[in-house]
């Protein structure tokens, strides 16, 4: 039985701790829950001259409070009452999502130390939530659910695959970290454990197919790696590692050059030379100006409506005049599968295609080689065929790279008006809405969205002068609390710098969450000892 009387407003804020860990990869809600009871006990605990006095002592919370307070001073320059209280995003709403940024430091910051044991617990709670979120979704990728999954990054059923993708490395690395700097004190059971969930993570996160959780992995697996090297010893280990961090770039890196180049060597063809009819003497359509390429062939050649319409209506309950899956129009994806398999538009294109193409046709699939979930290339062609289109004029509504590259050139030309100070904390929306109808966007207006840099973001809302305050307040209490010597503590610093260059991380819930709560976890919360000599890891 649990002796509630024994239960003091410290274990309440060490549950808190715990919970919020936990519900990170697994409840949006659960991450709410978890702070409100952070807050209510912190309350409920009173001590407030002793808590003042500790955060007085702490100059750094207080730096880092000038994050939250930027936002704050940015509403009195927000546009009234679209920007401070409007319908969609506004500057209260901003506010209202960010308040971990305002919350969790002072809570932390105030509240009494813990041990090494303790928050080596927390994160324990938290690779264990992890791990259990990647089980479910590779239960999901397997079938053993309803759910219809179109996209393998749909898989990630708590949060964006982004984010998940985050907290994936965030585990990785810290598993990593306990192995090579404690194993000698591990348990039996931590021995066999760790080695199983760090290899299970990295095949993981190939499944999920997260270009900026690779790219993470990958760049901060070069770090780590780099470091240790640099302090061994023996100069044939030394040397070795480090021509293996130099080799796997250059080798990443002509990999990928050879990808493009294999891509951009489309077929060579002359229209007037191209055959004008198809088997059944029909006329085909060829339409030099459908400047869509699959695998090196392009799509607006030997297109015949009437065969495909009367032979796809046979095959399939999806009508050829009507969406597929996805509630894209059916044909043109009609076009581009068959065109992937070097078949022609016509009857005989159908008649070539097998139970699984049909039925790959009718859930969006749009290439033969997305029908494979578990390889990574077909994530790297979807990204060079986006920039490829985009970059001859193609619509980039619905795809993931090129919508990136506009957002920029909105935020980019936003800036350019408003350098110094920004907007203003509600109206970066607004500015966006304007800026994509001076630039005559191709983007649908439900896809006409922010920067997805948190860097540019916040010289969008707050110019430069903001910018630089802001990141005054992010850098400064790593400095000022010694953690520029602590190598996890860097490594999760700099997987969530590289998530804000790809990502609006602090403009969502989760994302605050995830930044503040280790943030705080690794600065405010060690006693004092414990951050003393872990600053030198």
């Amino acid at each position: 039985m649990i002796n509630f009387k024994k239960i003091s407003h410290f274990h309440i804020y060490y549950f808190g701790l715990i919970l919020l860990a936990i519900n990170l990869p697994l409840s949006v809600f659960g991450m709410s829950v978890s702070q409100f009871i952070l807050a209510i006990n912190w309350i409920a605990e009173r001590k407030f001259k002793e808590k003042y006095a500790r955060i007085k002592q702490e100059k750094s919370v207080l730096i880092f409070l000038l994050l939250y307070l930027v936002h704050v001073l940015a509403l009195a320059y927000t546009s009234w009452p679209e920007g401070f209280i409007g319908r969609g995003y506004n500057g209260l709403d901003d506010l209202r999502i960010k308040l971990p940024l305002l919350l969790i430091p002072i809570i932390i910051g105030s509240s009494q130390r813990l041990n090494r044991r303790q928050i080596k617990t927390i994160l324990m709670w938290f690779g264990a939530a992890v791990f259990a979120s990647t089980l479910i979704s590779t239960g999901v990728l397997l079938g053993f659910t309803d759910r219809v999954i179109h996209d393998v990054r749909e898989i990630s059923l708590f949060l964006s695959h982004i984010r998940f993708s985050l907290l994936i490395n965030i585990v990785i690395f810290s598993i990593g970290y306990e192995l090579l700097k404690n194993y000698r004190i591990l348990h039996k059971i931590e021995k066999i454990v760790y080695p199983i969930v760090l290899v299970w993570l990295i095949i993981f996160l190939v499944l999920l197919q997260s270009l900026t959780g690779l790219t993470v992995l990958t760049l901060c697996s070069s770090v780590f790696i780099g470091v240790w090297a640099w302090k061994q010893k023996s100069i044939l280990l030394k040397t070795s590692l480090l021509i293996v961090l130099i080799g796997i770039p250059i080798l990443i890196g002509v990999y990928m050059v050879k990808l493009v180049a294999d891509f951009r060597d489309f077929d060579k063809i002359e229209v007037a030379e191209l055959p004008k009819h198809t088997q059944e003497g029909n006329r085909y359509e060829h339409l030099a100006s459908f400047k869509q390429v699959e695998n090196k062939h392009w799509v607006g050649l030997y297109i015949c409506n009437e065969e495909l319409e009367r032979e796809w209506n046979k095959v399939s309950s999806f009508a050829f005049t009507g969406k597929d899956e996805k509630e894209q129009l059916i044909r043109y994806t009609i076009y581009r599968y068959l065109t992937s398999l070097n078949l022609r538009k016509d009857a005989s294109g159908i008649a070539s295609l097998s139970n699984e193409d049909i039925r790959a046709i009718e859930k969006g699939i749009p290439n033969y080689i997305f029908n494979d979930r578990y390889s990574l290339y077909p994530r790297i062609y979807l990204t060079i065929w986006e920039v490829d289109l985009y970059s001859r004029g193609g619509n980039p509504t619905g795809q993931s790279v090129s919508q990136r590259i506009e957002y920029l050139k909105a935020g980019f030309a936003i800036i350019k008006d408003n350098k110094w100070f920004g907007v203003g904390t509600g109206d970066v929306q607004l500015a966006f809405r304007e800026q994509y109808e001076k630039m005559s966007t191709q983007l649908s207006l439900h896809k006409r969205l922010r920067a997805h840099n948190q860097f540019v973001t916040f010289i969008i809302g707050f110019g430069f002068i903001g910018f630089a305050i802001i990141l005054f307040a992010l850098v400064y209490p790593i400095f000022q609390e010694r953690k520029h010597k602590s190598f996890l503590f860097m490594l999760i610093f700099i997987i969530a710098i590289i998530s804000m260059l790809n990502e609006d991380t602090l403009e969502t819930q989760p994302g605050v969450t995830f930044f503040a709560f280790f943030y705080c976890l690794f600065i405010w919360a060690p006693e004092r000892l414990e951050q003393n000599s872990s600053s030198k890891d």
